[in-house]
């Protein structure tokens, strides 16, 4: 199987393939049978994360910064701030024995910055609830959007529609066809923002510190390969623009038009048909 391992930014002509993101370990990603063993997928992206799987590149220096992860982006990766909407698909399956790593953060899906800083983040926090972060703001708020008892052991669709903005934007995120955030205001800071999918752990000292352990423990999550839109078009979500008003029909009107008869007085004698031609005179011509 042929992956494609990134140490920097992918470009925006690597976007159509999975492209993996500050992850090159074997084990990290591939592409397998779908482990609900539904047969409605007949094959999904399985990502895996050991201890010490961090990587040291110029966008970031994971190990310094305490990150592990295996990601896959979902470019393309804006040059230029974006400014127009955009609309994110997915599904994520947590198997049974997922382990949660809590108080280190647990990130399965992110939008980040061309830092790789998050912007919006989609976490499991203490008690195993799927969490959506805005760290948009200077007090990061969440949002819960998959509760603890329904997480594991099934898949979740995940929709998002983003307007993105300094200002006045909205941040939407519908799961498994039930809109759970509807966000107005700042979405990003610079704006030029990408979305990557997978497992990212970061604060892993406070694990470590709590857990009186030097090594965190093995994860694993599944998911089919994220889709990007514009329109939005047949997404979880998605509202068809109202049609246009026509013009009002006059023939649909109740009124009754009754016919009105004139009487012309001065009526052309029969044996003149030339005599329209003779009154209308000169400078009347009409051109056919």
């Amino acid at each position: 199987m042929a992956m494609l391992c990134l140490s920097l930014q992918p470009s925006l002509g690597q976007a159509s393939n999975p492209t993996r993101f500050l992850s090159t370990t074997e084990w990290g990603y591939q592409e397998v049978e779908d482990p609900a063993g539904a047969g409605q997928r007949e094959k999904v992206q399985r990502f895996e994360v050991r201890p010490g799987d961090c990587a040291i590149e110029r966008i970031s220096n994971d190990c310094k910064r305490e990150l592990e992860r295996s990601e896959i982006v979902a470019g393309p990766v804006p040059e230029r701030a974006l400014a127009q909407e955009q609309w994110y698909l997915w599904q994520v399956f947590f198997p049974e024995d997922y382990t949660n790593v809590y108080p280190a953060r647990s990130i399965h899906g992110q939008f980040l910055n061309h830092r790789a800083e998050p912007v919006w983040t989609f976490e499991v926090g203490s008690t195993g609830v799927l969490w959506l972060g805005n760290r948009v703001e200077q007090e990061p708020n969440y949002i819960s959007l998959i509760d603890e008892d329904l997480l594991l052991g099934r898949w979740h669709e995940i929709s998002v529609n983003v307007e993105w903005s300094k200002d006045e934007g909205f941040f939407r995120v519908w799961v498994n066809g039930q809109q759970r955030v509807d966000h107005r205001g700042p979405t990003c800071s610079n704006c030029k923002v990408f979305f990557s999918y997978g497992i990212m752990r970061s604060e892993l000292s406070r694990f470590r510190s709590q857990l009186k352990t030097k090594k965190l423990p093995v994860q694993v999550v599944y998911f089919t390969q994220a889709v990007k839109s514009a329109s939005g078009i047949g997404f979880p979500g998605y509202v068809p623009p109202a049609p246009k008003e026509q013009p009002a029909d006059t023939a649909s009107d109740n009124e009754t038009i009754k016919p009105t008869v004139t009487v012309e007085t001065n009526v052309l004698p029969a044996t003149d048909p030339l005599a329209v031609e003779k009154d209308r005179g000169e400078g009347d011509d009409e051109r056919l």
